[in-house]
């Protein structure tokens, strides 16, 4: 079916075509357009939109409402027409003050078939369901609700792959200077935090487009598309993707100095997440906010941070950044294209809760732990300044270098940072997420940049599907601090690189470098645990510090007879036996650990 015309169309189930035309009636000078209610639009080759200009009130020839998306299957863009689109996007807590990294879903109306550039005065203020205004614009500091006035002071381009260093942003103006398929920064409207709504009206953008990213550096993009795009998919086809990294800042900061402002990048990676497992969220670090001053030093920031939530579904318009692990191109198109909900857990254009940007972390629990991936999710907390959480999972489908899509480039916003290094020891680079095949003798290495002498804290602030406890071996004065189970490493070191001395291990090394036959680690185990025979409590009270997981607490009389057994004990640091049921005399005591080490124990008992 193919050059079609619709006087007035409510979708209200999936409805597919192979070319699409839309033009006003003529014949009764009176405007077509298209409706599209929390559907989809499925479009298999061309677009072609002429513009409506009978009524005000239907000036767009497609209306995309209440979650409604437009989604088609060519690689190639040939849309055409002088007609638009008009689909919203809203960012709460929106103000003047903050920045969003915006990706348009469509370019201007005007020229030669296929994408076109964007540009601010695609944007529209709202009106009614149809009907919008378009912006107007201001080179003054702060933009305005109503009349909606959008401030070109912020509207920047980053195209070509770089640092956040100002040299590398291009700024936009009012022209149509954002090429199609990049994206730009923009802040809000108004002095006070509200949810902000915004009509994008435009041809609408469609096929591939070709991003250059490059090695540790990030090039501004997004979701160009009227649909959902869905980043595992843009991972499986771009080899040459390290991470995306999405900026996140404190919105209660009411400040365009660039000194008083605090921010970062999260960074997102899929985690084995495929195309085909829908369900997947992948994994994200959340951003460390962050201050800096005139020399691009950060300086204490309170250890704010920012939100943390699944990001893998990217709802229309979202933008961020692309991280390269090599200088080449990746692809954007149109195969990874999706019909998934805003309101989906995975698929949020920014975190509505306000608290977020004081300082709280919202924790992602939309997946059933039961199906997630071994993890440890550690902060690392630079005593005031702030803190950088790191996500360290556990698969065997990952290597202890590079991993693809497991492994994800850190953004080391701040001076100072805590970081895993990857790579050969004359090529490392910083990751935040890393992949790696579990064994417990493994070391993982886990480095600290330090501008200064600091104290700092490191911990695990959440463990999934992860059974053991893992530690920090500082291989220079060789000692070991727990950290998980609510322990926490602390250190005092002065200002310098330290990338080869500690490493994060899961049970004391010293029984693996130094201890073949294993002897020296059972004697170890043997002396941290300790026993108390309480009589008058009529219990046997055990302390077992380093929290070895039990499998078998057992009681013998001296004949040998078997009189108590308790297989639930587990590895708490300590734990009560019972022995008011025993009659007096002496028992000995057998603890056997996962690791069928044995501990004994000779226990008088006078229960008199």
């Amino acid at each position: 079916m193919k050059n079609l015309l619709f006087t007035l169309l409510f979708l209200t189930t999936t409805v597919s075509f192979s070319q699409l035309y839309v033009t006003p009636n003529t014949t009764t000078s009176t405007d077509s357009y298209i409706y599209v209610s929390d559907e989809i639009l499925f479009v298999e080759q061309d677009v072609n939109l002429v513009l409506n200009t009978n009524n005000a009130a239907t000036q767009a020839s497609i209306y995309l409402r209440n979650d409604g998306q437009l989604i088609q299957g060519a690689s190639a863009s040939n849309n055409n027409g002088t007609g638009m689109l008009s689909v919203y996007q809203n960012t709460p807590n929106d103000d003047s003050w903050d920045y969003t990294l915006w990706a348009s879903p469509v370019g201007n109306p005007a020229g030669a078939a296929g994408n076109t550039n964007f540009g601010v005065y695609r944007i529209y203020d709202v009106n009614n369901v149809t009907q919008s205004t378009q912006t107007l614009t201001t080179t003054a500091y702060n933009g305005i609700v109503s009349p909606m006035t959008i401030s070109t002071r912020w509207l920047y381009t980053h195209t070509t792959p770089g640092t956040e260093a100002e040299s590398n942003y291009t700024a936009m103006g009012t022209g149509n200077n954002a090429p199609a398929g990049f994206g730009f920064t923009m802040k809000g409207l108004g002095t006070t935090n509200h949810n902000q709504v915004y009509d994008f009206r435009g041809r609408p953008n469609n096929g591939t487009f070709t991003i250059p990213v490059g090695n540790n550096q990030m090039t501004l993009t997004g979701n160009p598309y009227p649909s959902a795009l869905d980043l595992a998919a843009v991972f499986a086809d771009n080899p040459a993707l390290n991470a995306i990294w999405y900026w996140d800042e404190d919105r209660t900061i009411n400040s365009h100095t660039y000194q008083n402002n605090r921010g970062g990048y999260g960074t997102w990676v899929p985690a084995g997440c495929l195309p085909a497992n829908t369900t997947c969220s992948g994994s994200y670090t959340q951003a460390t906010f962050v201050r800096w001053d005139s020399a691009g030093n950060s300086y204490p920031a309170g250890g704010a941070t920012g939100a943390s939530y699944a990001r893998r579904y990217a709802p229309i318009g979202q933008g961020f950044m692309a991280v390269g692990n090599t200088a080449g191109n990746i692809t954007i198109q149109n195969s990874q294209r999706r019909f998934i909900r805003e309101s989906d857990p995975n698929s949020e254009f920014r975190n509505t809760d306000p608290a977020v940007s004081g300082g709280a972390v919202v924790t992602d629990d939309t997946d059933n732990q039961e199906n997630e991936i071994p993890q440890i999710r550690l902060v690392t907390v630079f005593g005031e300044s702030h803190s950088r959480e790191m996500l360290l999972l556990f698969s065997d489908d990952t290597t202890d270098g590079y991993d693809q899509g497991w492994d994800g480039l850190h953004p080391m916003d701040a001076t100072s940072e805590s970081y895993f290094p990857i790579g050969n020891d004359n090529n490392r680079l910083p990751y935040v997420i890393e992949g790696v095949p579990f064994t417990v003798e493994k070391q993982i290495p886990i480095a600290f940049k330090l501008d200064r002498q600091f104290k700092f804290m490191v911990e695990s602030i959440e463990t999934i599907n992860f059974d053991y406890h893992a530690y920090i071996w500082d291989r220079q004065e060789d000692t070991y601090q727990e950290i998980t189970d609510g322990e926490e490493a602390v250190f005092n070191l002065p200002a310098g690189n330290y990338d080869n001395r500690f490493f994060i291990v899961f049970r004391d090394q010293r029984q693996v470098l130094n201890d073949s036959d294993g002897t020296i680690a059972i004697n170890r185990t043997r002396e941290s645990v300790d026993f108390f025979q309480n009589n008058p409590a009529k219990q046997l009270e055990v302390t077992n510090p380093e929290g070895y997981d039990i499998k078998a607490a057992q009681f013998f009389d001296m004949s040998g007879k078997l009189v108590y057994n308790n297989n639930k004990v587990g590895d708490r640091k300590k734990f009560t036996l019972p022995t008011g049921n025993l009659s007096d005399g002496v028992y000995l005591v057998k603890l056997t650990t996962t690791d069928n080490v044995t501990i004994d124990y000779k226990m008088i008992i006078h229960n008199k």
